[in-house]
Formats: C-alpha cells, sequence, structure tokens
C-alpha cells in the first residue's frame, strides 16, 4: 500500500515539474522594496486607519479597484479568493484536476498549512500594491510624490485579533471617506467600504465558473440578523476566547513547527486559534467557510496575522522554523489524497519561477519577500538580535495579561519552587467518526471553558486540540471543599458536549475515538523580556468515558 501511495506521490511530482505551459505564469515575488530603503512593514490594520494620509487613502482604493476588476481576469479579486476553495478549478495553468474530495487549493489540517498561505498573502499583496501604484500616479503634480511614495512601502496590512479580540472598526461601515484626486488637488469622497463586504459577481453565481455557494448568496455576510449583529456579535464571540492567551500558549508550549501550527499534533496551535477566528468573526457564515472563506475582506487580514505570527516563531526558534517529516496529504484540486508530502512539495498553484512552483522551503524564510513586521529589521540585525527581539514583543504583546494566572503572592511562588501552574484542556478526535461541521465543547461546573470547531475539511485524521482553563480551574478549585488543588480533584465537574451548527447534539457513545484531558503545567517565568518562561512537567488527567 505505501509503495502504491508512493507511486501515485510521485507521478503527481512529475506531472507538476515537467509540464509544459505556453502561457506565462503570474510569478509571486513580492512588492518591490524602493532603493536604498528599509524594507515596507506590514502595518496592523486599525494603526494604518488611524494614521489616515495617502497610504490608507491607496490602500482603500487599491482593494475597491481589485474588487471592481473582470471576475474572469486571473488576478481579479474574486479568481483570486476562488484560489482557497470554489469556484473548483485551474488557476494559472498549474495543473489539471487531480483530487477526488476537497478540491480547493489550501491544505486544511496539515504541515503545508502555514507555507501555503505565505505565497498567497504575498499574491494579494502584490496586487495591492501595483494597484496603489497605478492610482497613485493619477495624483495632481502637488501630491503625487507624496502618494508615490506612499505606494511604494504599502504592505497587506493585518489584524491582530489576539491583542483587542475585536473586529477591525473599519469592518463596519457601508461606505468609507477617503481623499481621491480632483483636479489640482484632493478632495474627500464617500465610496464603497472594500472591507466590509464583497459581491459576488453574477457570473459566479450562475455557474459560469463551476461550483459556487449553493445558497447563491449575492455578497459575503457577517453576523446575519435577526439573532445577530455585526459587529456586537462578532466582537462578543471574540471576546469570549481567550485569544491573548492561548496565542501565548502556542509560543511558549509547541516543541516543534507541527504543534505550533496544527490541529492535527497535541498543543494549543495556530491553526486551531485561526479557526475559532474564522468562526466567531462571521457568526458562521462564508467567513467560516472553508470554500468561501477566501471572498470576505478580513480574509487577508487575518492570514497576514497569521503569517505574522508564524514569522516570529520562526525567529524566536530558527531550527524549528518549518515541518521536517514527510507525511500523506489530503485532496486538494491538483493533488491526489495520499499524495506524499514533504518540504520540497510544490505549493500549488503559486509560482516563484517560470518553470517551477514555491515549496516550503522556497517560503521559509521572508527575507527576500519585500515585507517585513515589526522589529524584525533583518536586512541589518543579527540572528540573536532578532531572536530577542521576537521574543520581547511576543512578551510584551500577548504574555503579560494572557497567559496563566501567576500566583498571588512571593510565598507560592517559594512554596512551587519558583514556579507557578497553567492549565488546559485537550482532546482529539478522528475526523470520519463525527459530522462536519460540528462543535466540541468542554463545562467546567456548568460553565462554558471553550470549545473547538470540527472544521469540513480535512475530511480524514485525527484532529487534536487544546485550550487554556486557567480562570476555570481556580473557581472549579474554591467551589470544590475537598479539592487538593490538582485537574483529578475537579475531573467530576468536566462535561463534554458535541453539536453541530444548528444547534443538536451528537452523542458522545457515538464517537468512541472521543478523548479528552485536563492538564496541569507548572512553569518558571521569564528572567527577562527576552525569554519564555521555563515549562516543567506536566501532569496530566485523562478522563474516563464516566466522567465525559
Amino acid at each position: 500500500m505505501y509503495g502504491n501511495r508512493l507511486l501515485v506521490s510521485a507521478s503527481a511530482a512529475l506531472v507538476s515539474l515537467v509540464q509544459v505551459v505556453l502561457a506565462d505564469h503570474h510569478l509571486i515575488y513580492g512588492a518591490p522594496v524602493p532603493s536604498q530603503d528599509d524594507v515596507p512593514l506590514r502595518r496592523n490594520i486599525n494603526d494604518l486607519q488611524a494614521a489616515g494620509g495617502p497610504q490608507w487613502d491607496l490602500y482603500i482604493q487599491a482593494l475597491r479597484a481589485m474588487q471592481d476588476m473582470d471576475s474572469s481576469d486571473d488576478l481579479s479579486y474574486f479568481m483570486t479568493a476562488g484560489i482557497h476553495g470554489m469556484p473548483y478549478r485551474e488557476w494559472d495553468n498549474a495543473g489539471a484536476r487531480q483530487g477526488s474530495q476537497w478540491l480547493g487549493y489550501c491544505p486544511h489540517g496539515e504541515a503545508l498549512f502555514l507555507p501555503w498561505h505565505r505565497p498567497y498573502v504575498l499574491l494579494f499583496e502584490q496586487q495591492l500594491v501595483r494597484h496603489a501604484t497605478e492610482i497613485a500616479q493619477r495624483y495632481p503634480d502637488s501630491v503625487r510624490n507624496e502618494y508615490v511614495a506612499a505606494a511604494a512601502t504599502l504592505r497587506a496590512p493585518y489584524w491582530d485579533w489576539a491583542a483587542d479580540s475585536q473586529v477591525p472598526p473599519a469592518s463596519v461601515p457601508s461606505t468609507i471617506e477617503v481623499n481621491v484626486a480632483s483636479g489640482d488637488g484632493i478632495q474627500s469622497s464617500s465610496i464603497p467600504n472594500p472591507l466590509q463586504t464583497f459581491r459576488m459577481p453574477q457570473a459566479a453565481l450562475n455557474g459560469q465558473y463551476g461550483t459556487f455557494d449553493p445558497y447563491r448568496r449575492s455578497q459575503t455576510v457577517r453576523c446575519p440578523g435577526p439573532y445577530y449583529s455585526y459587529p456586537y456579535s462578532a466582537n462578543r464571540n471574540l471576546g469570549n476566547r481567550n485569544l491573548r492567551g492561548n496565542v501565548y500558549a502556542a509560543f511558549v508550549y509547541a516543541q516543534d513547527f507541527n504543534q505550533f501550527a496544527m490541529t492535527a499534533n497535541n498543543g494549543v496551535g495556530i491553526e486551531q486559534i485561526h479557526n475559532w477566528v474564522h468562526y466567531d468573526a462571521s457568526c458562521g457564515q462564508q467567513f467560516w467557510q472553508p470554500d468561501l472563506s477566501g471572498f470576505d475582506p478580513l480574509f487577508m487580514l487575518h492570514h497576514a496575522n497569521v503569517d505574522r505570527l508564524w514569522t516570529y516563531w520562526q525567529y524566536m526558534k530558527p531550527d524549528k522554523a518549518i515541518f521536517t517529516n514527510s507525511y500523506y496529504g489530503q485532496s486538494r484540486w491538483a493533488s491526489p489524497q495520499g499524495t506524499v508530502i514533504t518540504t520540497d512539495s510544490p505549493l500549488q498553484p503559486f509560482y516563484g519561477t517560470q518553470t517551477r512552483m514555491h515549496t516550503t522551503r522556497s517560503v521559509a524564510n521572508i527575507n527576500g519577500m519585500g515585507y517585513s513586521y515589526e522589529r524584525l529589521t533583518y536586512w541589518n540585525t543579527s540572528s540573536a538580535d532578532l531572536k530577542g527581539a521576537a521574543t520581547a514583543l511576543i512578551n510584551e504583546k500577548y504574555g503579560s495579561r494572557g497567559f496563566a494566572k501567576r500566583a498571588r503572592t512571593s510565598s507560592q511562588l517559594a512554596a512551587n519552587g519558583g514556579s507557578t501552574m497553567q492549565y488546559f484542556a485537550r482532546f482529539e478526535i478522528d475526523r470520519t467518526q463525527v459530522e462536519r461541521p460540528s462543535t466540541v465543547a468542554i463545562y467546567i461546573d456548568g460553565t462554558k471553558a471553550g470549545d473547538v470547531a470540527v472544521m469540513p475539511q480535512p475530511a480524514e485524521g485525527t484532529m487534536k486540540g487544546g485550550f487554556t482553563i486557567d480562570s476555570f480551574v481556580h473557581a472549579a478549585f474554591d467551589k470544590t471543599a475537598d479539592s487538593n488543588g490538582t485537574v483529578a480533584s475537579i475531573a467530576h465537574l468536566v462535561r463534554v458536549e458535541i453539536t453541530k451548527p444548528d444547534g443538536t447534539r451528537i452523542p458522545i457513545s457515538s464517537i468512541p475515538s472521543l478523548k479528552l484531558s485536563l492538564e496541569e503545567v507548572p512553569f518558571t517565568p521569564p528572567k527577562s523580556i527576552e525569554e519564555l518562561p521555563i515549562v516543567g512537567k506536566p501532569n496530566v488527567h485523562q478522563l474516563t468515558a464516566e466522567e465525559q
């Protein structure tokens, strides 16, 4: 069987490498860096809006221009967004269909997840800057140089949902004010807000491009009435999660790339946290649906932030920057189920040269891609200093308020040998045994402590997940007279509930693969801002079927 799979893999790889395509490919290499300048930084969308000025004007107009392009153009907003999922079709002559299940290009629930999205966001960024550069040239002589310079340093902004757990205010209004070129000067103009929604082309709704939204929704929506409202419901959803703490936990506890990145490895992974945001920000609408999520204007803001977190991880732990194992991949448009995936596998459909697609290796370092993030001045800073700068930023932004509930007194720290404790709920489930999408929720003493979504894709494999439950454990300790301060002493207060999107419960007894455990992990706070906490040996309590 392994030999057959290797044969499939080898055949697919051979087709990918030797295919001859007459048309030129759209090469993905990043936006050009102005000569003799520092590499431009991707900025927080809220900071970009607050600063206003030419760069904000150009960002909004460029995004609007992308959305207004002919939908049949490969580089239109529609076709670029459609690479992720629907309409299932070949993009950029990258190869005929070979998949049999999921037919989008995006790899979910596997090690390619982070590497694949890097050139995807880079493709978007290249087009964004191209449009902004063209628009800047339309401004009159009195301000043109200012706008041209702003276009040259514009990069795709990110949405740091872990910092304040709210959707970007710029994504709310239906219209937005920008300064546009007008005669010999500029004037304020109200234009349809490209961050609020994307209107689907009629050709797509009519099926001209292939399989599309079965509900024929004319535009992307978030948290629709009468039960929800945007942004209130989205902000409530996001605020109910400890995004800050779970992001920090991913940096602190992950032992390798796979634990940091994936839903298939034990740990609080970035992909799992990313899944939460997809659901919470839209209340389960297109942004949460893998087939259609790429069309929501929040998508690139979201994935620029996911790429940002991965980049900091890479500078903090350069020896664990990418995955190193090989594995059997899931079905995608140009990749059959069971293809052997390595760091040299093509990140379909993204070409780095006219003859070769990007691979995990080719996108493993952002150096040379035309962008960077706050404090990561890799062009003039040593590796050691970059590691310290990245660690300090993660500590400052996510560690101080979002990590564990610290011991309240120095005597408590001394009693614990200088360490304190953090608590996690962890679970695993065979995806084939549960209806997807669904939600696995954990309750402690009747209060919901958190949940994890089992996404529609991938369709197979073991899903593992976890999240911090500090405040719920401490509350249970306080309420339990016979508690001895261990998670085992409150296990009887834990309940698992699995539900479908309509609220229907799925019997736990129908999922024999479900495993749930409570974990307490001692850690010693860092001695400096450029260090992470030192993690001790975890104590794990596996819940029995009766306890679940």
